[in-house]
This record gives structure tokens, C-alpha cells and sequence, in this order.
């Protein structure tokens, strides 16, 4: 038969072992919500550009020829507000592919997640009244070649 003791040691394990789990949950929550807002103002500021500079993002073809285009391409020149503004651009495209694809071929998050993770961000902007039709905002293009 159990004593108290042995009882009380099991009860306190559980406890504690509920607390850590507890824990790391909220852990992993603030770690989840931290990308969320990443990735929502990443994309605001990318649908934000590409509407700025006239530049669709609605297809692969599109993405790439915003990420090949250089200031001689829409006449702006080196220096102006513009040819700013299709660096950054571009700079935000490349990191936001880039962590998607990192995430995506993660063992801890995967492609499904990492997905998930992208259309949670813009569900908030959508929320948020951004057009869903907006620059930026079809994530499609930029899950192609990425898989499961």
C-alpha cells in the first residue's frame, strides 16, 4: 500500500511536470506569435511597395522579374525615392522566400506549418482591411517548388 509520502511525491511529479508543460507552451505561443507579426508586417510592407511602384506579384513570372528588375529597368534613377523602394522590395521578397523555404525543409516546422504560418499572417492583414487582391497577398508563387 502507498504512504502519504510516495502519494505526495507522484502528486508534486505531476505538478511540476504540468507547470513545464504549461510552460513551454506559453513559450512556444510567444515564439509563434513573434513570427506571426513578422511575417504579417513583412508582407503589409511588400503589398504596400509593389502597389507603390505599380509592380503585380501575382504569378512566379511576376516575383521573378521584380527580383531580376534593376533601376534601369522602370527608368528610375540610382539614388531616388523609387529605385529605393524597388531594393527594399526585392530585399523583402528574398528574406521572406528565404525564411518560408528555411521553415519549409525544417524538421522542427515543415512545409504544411510553414504554410499555415504565411496564410495566418495574411489572414490578419485581410482582417486588417488589406485587399486580398493586392501585390504580395497570393501566396501561391511563393510555395511553388516547395513540398511536404
Amino acid at each position: 500500500m502507498p504512504t502519504n509520502a510516495t502519494t505526495n511525491a507522484k502528486t508534486d511529479a505531476t505538478t511540476a511536470a504540468s507547470a513545464q508543460d504549461s510552460a513551454s507552451r506559453a513559450i512556444t505561443q510567444r515564439r509563434l506569435n513573434r513570427i506571426l507579426n513578422g511575417f504579417e508586417a513583412v508582407s503589409a510592407r511588400i503589398a504596400f511597395l509593389a502597389r507603390t511602384l505599380d509592380i503585380p506579384l501575382h504569378s512566379a513570372a511576376d516575383i521573378q522579374q521584380a527580383l531580376e528588375c534593376d533601376a534601369n529597368c522602370s527608368g528610375a534613377k540610382a539614388g531616388t525615392r523609387e529605385a529605393r523602394m524597388r531594393v527594399e522590395l526585392r530585399a523583402l521578397l528574398v528574406l521572406r522566400y528565404d525564411v518560408v523555404a528555411r521553415m519549409a525543409h525544417s524538421d522542427r516546422v515543415g512545409a504544411a506549418a510553414a504554410c499555415d504560418i504565411l496564410h495566418t499572417a495574411n489572414d490578419r492583414l485581410l482582417a486588417k482591411g488589406y485587399d486580398a487582391q493586392a501585390p504580395g497577398m497570393d501566396l501561391r508563387p511563393l510555395f511553388d517548388g516547395i513540398d511536404d
